[in-house]
């Protein structure tokens, strides 16, 4: 799994690199810079500890995201875009973890590479869709009374997304989007001691609604 973010980011940079600097014909660089920023909301997993399933239910949370991206034509872009987004988890079967002196805060790092179709419009504003797929690096941090533990994982990430954005300039653009992120299974292993306790999440679905900035090169 280590390999997989190298791996990534050696494509990305090949692929950029490999496209031509600006539209056929127009003479306009086509690089530009996207920011999004907003709440995370994450639907019931399924929290496997020693065999047993609980089913985990989270707070909301929050993601920030920095795509670099490249129009191939008035309609297609790729970009590279790295995030982050932190949540917790509030409730196992209904019981909340702070009743009992527990906690555990979910911390990710989305990598992805996307590909996004623009609707062609006669006016300022742009709809859009995207689809994209990567790794997502997840890092666990839980504690109780007794102690506290951590561990991180990658796992397989993929994710849909759709928009709109308003031009406020040649350059600049502000828009509301919505994301999709799923994951494979995360698992965490914890070393206490002389004894391993793995936790496993299952279903791993989140959903986000963002404001965005647009600056193109």
């Amino acid at each position: 799994m280590k390999t997989i973010i190298p791996s990534m980011a050696a494509a990305a940079a090949a692929l950029l690199i490999s496209i031509p600097s600006g539209r056929a014909g127009d003479g306009k660089e086509n690089l530009y810079l996207n920011a999004d920023v907003g709440g995370i909301f994450q639907q019931n997993a399924t929290f496997i500890e020693k065999g047993r399933s609980s089913t985990a239910a989270f707070d909301p949370g929050a993601r920030i995201d920095l795509a670099l991206g490249y129009h191939l034509n008035d309609s297609l872009a790729v970009e590279v875009e790295p995030g982050f987004m932190e949540n917790s988890v509030k409730t196992l079967n209904g019981h909340s973890l702070g009743r009992f002196g527990d906690n555990i805060d979910l911390y990710s790092i989305p990598l992805m590479a996307k590909l996004i179709y623009k609707f062609p419009t006669k006016n300022d504003w742009t709809p859009y869709v995207g689809v994209g797929a990567g790794a997502n690096i997840s890092i666990f941090d839980g504690s109780t009374p007794g102690g506290s533990f951590n561990d991180t994982t990658v796992s397989f990430a993929y994710q849909a997304e759709a928009g709109i954005k308003y031009a406020l300039s040649q350059h600049a653009s502000f828009g509301i989007a919505y994301k999709f992120l799923g994951t494979t299974d995360q698992d965490y292993t914890f070393n206490q001691g002389f004894f391993t306790d793995r936790i496993t999440f299952q279903g791993v679905y989140i959903h986000g609604i963002f404001v965005n900035f647009t600056w193109n090169f």
